[in-house]
């Protein structure tokens, strides 16, 4: 093997062994936030509205299905949620409180369309 040939070899090991070890540690960038508001399944959320005690059992059932979770703050503003740590999901933090009122703290990552929450903690 000539000299080029293994420093491309040795460097593109090194590099996708930096980003191996890299990659758990990646965080959201945006801003630490706390907002309080009712955890909702957003197909029926979006679809119908759907919210509620009245609504537990279905929206429990399907956020145990895999559809995603969001959280409904008293203004009406919708933020979808997802876990911080090892790229949980909102289910592991959220199912036993579905359609109930919540706190959650954790790093807020908007652009014009949308909002998502990265938890770091539920009260």
């Amino acid at each position: 093997m000539r000299y080029p040939q293994l420093y491309s070899v040795v460097l593109t090991a090194a590099l996708v062994g930096v980003f191996t070890i890299a990659a758990p540690f990646a965080q959201p960038k945006g801003e630490r936030r706390t907002v309080t508001g009712e955890v909702v399944e957003m197909w029926c959320y979006l679809e119908a509205g759907d919210r509620g005690a009245a609504k537990k059992a279905c929206a429990t059932a399907c956020a145990k299905a895999g559809n995603p979770i969001a959280l409904v703050d008293d203004k009406g503003e919708l933020y979808l949620l997802a876990g911080l740590k090892s790229h949980q999901p909102a289910q592991e933090l959220l199912l036993d409180k579905m359609s109930e009122r919540v706190t959650v703290t954790g790093t807020l990552v908007k652009n014009a369309k949308a909002q998502m929450i990265y938890i770091e903690t539920v009260r």
